[in-house]
Parts: C-alpha cells; structure tokens; sequence
C-alpha cells in the first residue's frame, strides 16, 4: 500500500476547519470520546505560526488530521483523528511519524485511554509519560448551603468583570500554574477566545479578593456549562476540555463513554502563591459548585494530574469519583510513567 500523502499547513480554510469537525464528529460517535481538546478545537482558526496542520485525504475528503501545538517549542504537543473508515491502513501511523518529523519531542494527547491508541503508540515507540483524570460527582442541594460558601475573614468573592478582570486574572493564573505545561501559558489571546465562545458566562467565574487589594484576583474558580450541557436542551455533545491542571474537561460516564447532558465543569482553580495557605481551598470550591447547583445541573466533573495525589485525595473526600483518563505520549526524551 502506498505512503498515504500528508498535506502541512500554517492555516486552515473556512471548508477545510469543518472537515475537521465532521471528521471529530464521525471518530466521537465511533469511539464515544471527541479526540479533540477544547484547545486544539479553537486552534482551527490561529493564524500563521501558532500551530501546524496535517491533513491526510483524497478527492476532497478528509481521512486523517493532526494539530503540532507551539511547534518549534521543544515539549510542543499534539493531537490526531483518523476517520473509523479509513482506520487500520496505516493512516494514523503516519500521522504520528509526520508530527514527530516537525517536532521530534512531541507529546501526543489521547482521549479516553483507547486501546487502538495505545497500540498505536507502541507501533511508533511511544510511551506514557502523563495521566489526566476526569473525576465526577452529583450536585445535591447540600451545594446550596450557604456554611459552605464562607470565606476566610479579610477576603470578598463577586464575578468576574470583562473589562476589569483579564490582565489581573491572567496574573495570578500564570502565578498558581508557573510549572504546568499548559494552564500556566495563557495568554489574553487565549482568554479572550474563551470570552468569545457562548458557553462564558461571567456569573459561573469566581473571583476572590483580598481586603484592601480589590483589582487583584487572589483566587478564583472558573466553572463552565455548555448550552447543551443545561436540563432539557437534548443536544450532542460538540467538544472535549482542554488539558488543564486539575480542572476542566466534559461529561463522561466512564472510559470511552459520554455521560449525560446535566454536566457543569469546574474548569479552573487556582490560588494565588501569596495567598496559599489560608484556607480559601474548600470554601473556593464550594462557591463554583453552588453555582453550578444552582442551575439545576446534575453533575459536575474536572481534570486532575495522575501524578497530583494531593489534588486527588481532595477531590476525592469531597465525593467526586475517576470516570475517564486521558493519556500522554512520547518518545523517551520525557520520563515515563512508572509503574
């Protein structure tokens, strides 16, 4: 069988952005989990420079796409679909191979823990070297208690304000998330697409203030819901999270498999360094998932790290559960996991 030919690119057309997304669609239905982050979804649309595209397909269609993110950094990260019918040709092994020629460290996210992934993997040498957990529990009228909610003495909450908040949010996000590979490189860009999306709504973001320092964000808990995720709305899932420090992600009821459309996200958390320490943690939380409760929503999921057994622990004794792990690969250069 012949070389399947990979087309590279800076920047997607308009036709060639909703092959993707009909190509994530068609692999989501296939294997019950987009392969697609959140991230890499609003990349479609960067300009020149900011990531590389790979398209595999003939006569106008599109078999197999692959997105390089920041690709001339040396831990760039990456993503790839194959179309189910154009799977076991050899497509997704030379996807792998064509990133891994841009960017010989590259680390490849895959969703759901697939088995095909990880035999792809082993056919190109990959290893594991990070875990994603998605973790759940259910909201419950105990979220509304308003005990739960209160803050230290010296410290205020109230929503995040457009206009105000980005340059001090962004601060203390790139403060709480300095040595984590993706959280902790946001930009105003980045927010901004996110301000941009329909799913932001400045009532479900959380900011903390310290008394006397109102226009800084000491803390913050930045929960989302798609409009689909809301009771009664009936629709397809359209999108995964993207791979943030212990938060964000989408619905699933276990590996491979979406949960129900009454999910909320607690998408971010974070803690200013100067403000760790006194207590904000739980009573954070609490605060996103009354929120959350609030709207009549019957779940609520996150992302935290494997390797973040602090982060685990806690999430666990406050009720949420393991329902999906995300895996990432790479050659050796990373340290792979142990065990």
């Amino acid at each position: 069988m012949p070389s399947p030919q990979i087309r590279r690119t800076d920047t997607l057309t308009v036709t060639e952005r909703q092959q993707v997304r009909d190509l994530q669609r068609r692999a989501a239905a296939e294997d019950g989990v987009s392969p697609l982050s959140e991230q890499t979804q609003l990349n479609l649309a960067a300009g020149p420079g900011r990531v590389r595209h790979l398209l595999a397909g003939a006569e106008g269609r599109l078999a197999g796409y692959a997105q390089l993110d920041d690709p001339e950094a040396p831990d760039a990260s990456g993503e790839l679909v194959v179309d189910p019918g154009s799977r076991r040709q050899g497509l997704g092994t030379a996807l792998v191979e064509a990133v891994l020629g841009e960017a010989p460290g590259a680390r490849l996210w895959s969703h759901g823990r697939l088995p095909a992934a990880a035999a792809l993997a082993a056919r190109t040498g990959l290893e594991p070297v990070r875990e994603l957990h998605k973790m759940a529990r259910p909201l419950t009228a105990a979220d509304l208690d308003p005990v739960a909610v209160v803050l230290p003495e010296g410290f205020s909450a109230r929503t995040f304000e457009p206009g105000r908040d980005e340059e001090p949010w962004l601060a203390t996000n790139a403060a709480a998330f300095a040595h984590h590979p993706e959280q902790g490189r946001m930009t105003l860009d980045d927010l901004r697409d996110r301000m941009a999306q329909p799913w932001f709504d400045p009532a479900g973001f959380v900011i903390v203030t310290a008394d006397g320092s109102p226009d800084e964000v000491a803390a913050f808990h930045w929960t989302k819901v798609d409009e689909e995720d809301t009771p009664g709305s009936g629709r397809a899932h359209g999108d995964e999270g993207r791979e943030a420090s212990h938060t964000a992600g989408r619905a699933h009821g276990g590996e491979g498999r979406e949960a129900s459309h009454t999910a909320g996200e607690v998408y971010v958390v974070g803690v200013h360094p100067r403000y760790q320490g006194r207590g904000l943690g739980r009573p954070l939380t609490a605060l996103g998932l009354a929120h959350l409760a609030s709207l009549g929503l019957g779940e609520v999921e996150l992302y935290v790290d494997g390797d973040n057994r602090a982060a685990i622990h806690t999430y666990t004794a406050l009720g949420f559960r393991s329902i999906m792990v995300d895996v990432m690969y790479s050659h050796a250069v990373h340290e792979p996991l142990s065990g």
